[in-house]
């Protein structure tokens, strides 16, 4: 009997499947040809800082982390790892100078403020925006960087306060694999698998994740979800690079509008008091997206990039935003309060398909070192959003609303609203190195924003229409001196703006405006204390000239007459003390105000949810015996959830700790305490509603790596 030959083009993915298990082999079931004898050697480098991650490189510029002339944070994989973070939002507690925010208006995913000013629309993986409405998980992540102060020269439109850049894992050289199993209390469960098979110049890489937890002290709010992020890369090491990246991940939440405020301040009532009803609130998110790039390296510091990317963004909510009924004073007994379930129903699809061409060149004329980055983009964007009324749900009760109370929802389309933008843009940055002791930076960038929006009635059939476009010029520029090999300090200044449709929406009250302008000056430096740990400082403020603000002769409409400002100054330290003792810390002051507005009642007021004092520390100390301890704590000051100060969440310190330890190189043992003291304590903040943060949650988890 004969066999069939192996198709051609099935060979390499079998060969890599092969090298994948030989390698998952134990070592002793591997049997080397006993052919010669090498001399054994023997080399020893001391291991990085696992929190200090100075050579990133900062996207969409010329340099890394350590060269940038910006306040820049980068959470490395490790600090995730180490704080149990199982979210974005988690993560980004090692950043000060962010909140997060509440759902507006049936927003659900991730939102936040950043140095006084929302980074709804501010997030991008691998430099391409990602605005869309999903919770976050970092299970394919190598990094999270906040690059702080307005960036629009990289980014395009938006990014007044900043912007955050998730960094993917990208298959690499060898063969690797990890997975992590993990319980959590009250309830949850959690695995994710990374495994890396190399051959050649071809590697594919896979990233798993399985999720479902319940949130401590919070009944009845579940979070579930489920991941894949599969790549490949041809040319891996060689001058020519193409790789594939596909994101998916599927949530099937029980979403939280949390409690609503009484007097100025979040009701008194339980942590667990849920307003939604069983078998109602619930939460579906779909995400997907497909990223391939070429690169190519034309010489030693000349190659160039080219990135396209479809995202298609599916949601699907239907929660409970809880409201006081009737007026509530200082003397009302609560107890007689009765809390109107106001539903938010909405379903949607986003979608973007954007190109990016980068250009990075390294190159001296005469005595200056030019490092360059020049870019073109372009893109579409869509958004597809259908607004739903509900007959009125039953009231509950402030201290003791009932979960499975009996009712029966009946939806009416009310609203079907449809945007389509584009966006153009150039931009070219170059970072000169004049001399031993200056570095300048000067960039800019050009962009075109146009957007057509539809609104549709269902009740009356009218369709409502606004198209708009913007043409906006950024810039930035720095100066950068150099005492010290171990010394840089920085001025640097920069703009960017806000287009009415910036997130995808037009309304009558805004369609005629031009972009809201921003500027921002900032003052830093780092210190390389030693070659393991570096300390990094900035004073800052960040202007809005002309923000929205009520015509004064015309109610339903805007006029660009306000002021908003953002002055303040950030420590922060991340790297290794001793060869042991690894540490990030940081802290920031805001002192965030509306100095112009056409409501006398938002003039002086501190901006929404704007807190003027945020501090983290997270530290670890490696014992003996392969036991790791860890912990730390993130502060956040009160904060406001309006512009006229009305409502305010109380500040809060919360704690947390880790304990690990390496059975052997390949097998590890984790215990997380989030909440460790059970704080009781405010997160996401609206003018409405508030949501409470998770109590007391221990997470065990055992990771396998080869």
């Amino acid at each position: 009997m004969s066999l069939r030959p192996t198709p051609a083009a099935l060979q390499p993915s079998l060969g890599l499947t092969g090298l994948g298990v030989l390698a998952a082999l134990p070592a002793a079931a591997q049997t080397p040809p006993a052919t010669l004898a090498l001399p054994e050697l023997n080399v020893q480098a001391p291991t990085p800082p696992r929190y200090r991650a100075d050579e990133t490189p900062v996207v969409r510029m010329p340099t890394d982390v350590r060269e940038a002339p910006q306040s820049i944070t980068v959470v490395p994989r490790a600090l995730i790892e180490e704080r149990g973070a199982t979210s974005l939002r988690e993560a980004l507690r090692n950043v000060t100078g962010i909140s997060l925010a509440a759902g507006e208006g049936g927003f659900s995913g991730d939102n936040l403020t950043l140095r006084g000013f929302s980074a709804r629309n501010d997030f991008f993986i691998d430099g391409i925006r990602d605005s869309a409405q999903y919770t976050r998980d970092p299970f394919f992540l190598d990094s999270v960087e906040v690059l702080k102060g307005p960036s629009s020269i990289m980014f395009g439109r938006g990014s007044t306060g900043g912007a955050i850049n998730l960094t993917t894992r990208m298959p690499k050289q060898g063969n690797s694999g990890e997975l992590t199993l993990t319980g959590m209390t009250p309830f949850g469960l959690r695995s994710t698998a990374d495994v890396n098979l190399a051959a050649g110049d071809v590697a594919v890489r896979l990233n798993a994740m399985a999720h479902t937890q319940d949130q401590s002290g919070r009944t009845r709010v579940n979070n579930e979800r489920w991941g894949v992020a599969p790549s490949a890369t041809w040319g891996l090491g060689t001058n020519t690079q193409l790789s594939l990246h596909y994101l998916h991940q599927s949530e099937d939440n029980v979403p939280d509008f949390g409690v609503p405020f009484a007097n100025g301040l979040p009701v008194p009532v339980s942590r667990g008091a849920f307003y939604g009803l069983n078998n109602l609130d619930r939460e579906r998110t779909e995400t997907d997206v497909v990223t391939a790039t070429m690169r190519h390296r034309f010489a030693d510091g000349i190659s160039l990039r080219n990135t396209t990317r479809y995202g298609n963004y599916t949601r699907d909510i239907d929660a409970t935003a809880p409201r006081l009924i009737g007026t509530v004073t200082p003397s009302t007994n609560l107890a007689n309060v009765l809390v109107n379930r106001q539903p938010q129903v909405r379903n949607g699809v986003d979608t973007i398909l954007q190109n990016q061409t980068e250009l990075r060149v390294v190159a001296n004329t005469g005595p200056v070192r030019h490092q360059i980055v020049a870019g073109l983009e372009a893109g579409r964007e869509t958004a597809q959003l259908a607004r739903f009324t509900t007959n009125a749900r039953p009231a509950a009760n402030l201290f003791a609303p009932d979960f499975y109370q009996p009712f029966t929802e009946i939806r009416t389309l009310n609203t079907n609203t449809e945007t389509t933008a584009y966006t153009v843009g150039a931009f070219l940055v170059d970072q000169m190195q004049l001399g031993e002791y200056f570095e300048v930076l000067v960039g800019g960038r050009y962009d075109m924003f146009n957007a057509e929006y539809t609104q549709l009635a269902a009740a009356t059939r009218v369709s409502t229409n606004f198209n708009r476009t913007d043409n906006m010029f950024s810039w930035r520029g720095a100066l950068v001196f150099k005492p010290w090999t171990s010394v840089r300090t920085y001025f640097a200044a920069g703009t960017s703006f806000n287009p009415s449709a910036e997130a995808l929406t037009l309304a009558a009250n805004t369609a005629n405006l031009d972009p809201e302008r921003n500027r921002s000056f900032e003052l830093g430096a780092s210190w390389d204390v030693t070659q393991d740990l570096a300390i990094r400082g900035a004073l800052f403020r960040i202007e809005k000239t002309n923000a929205r603000t009520p015509d004064p002769t015309n109610g339903t409409l805007n006029v660009l007459d306000g002021e908003q400002r953002s002055d303040g100054f950030e420590v922060s330290a991340a790297g290794r003390i001793t060869r042991d003792w690894n540490v990030i810390a940081g802290y920031t002051y805001i002192d965030g105000e509306i100095t112009k507005s056409n409501n006398p009642a938002e003039r002086g007021r501190q901006l929404l949810n704007t807190p003027r004092n945020t501090a983290t520390l997270w530290t670890s100390y490696d014992l003996p015996y392969g036991v790791q301890l860890g912990g730390g704590l993130s502060y956040i000051d009160a904060r406001y959830g309006n512009n006229t100060n009305t409502v305010r969440v109380p500040a809060y310190t919360r704690f947390d700790a880790a304990l690990a330890w390496s059975v052997t190189e390949k097998v590890q043992l984790r215990v997380n305490a989030l909440n460790l003291t059970d704080k009781r304590f405010y997160e996401g903040v609206y003018q409405g509603n508030v949501t409470p943060g998770a109590g007391r949650t221990f997470l065990f988890t055992v990771a396998a790596r080869y």
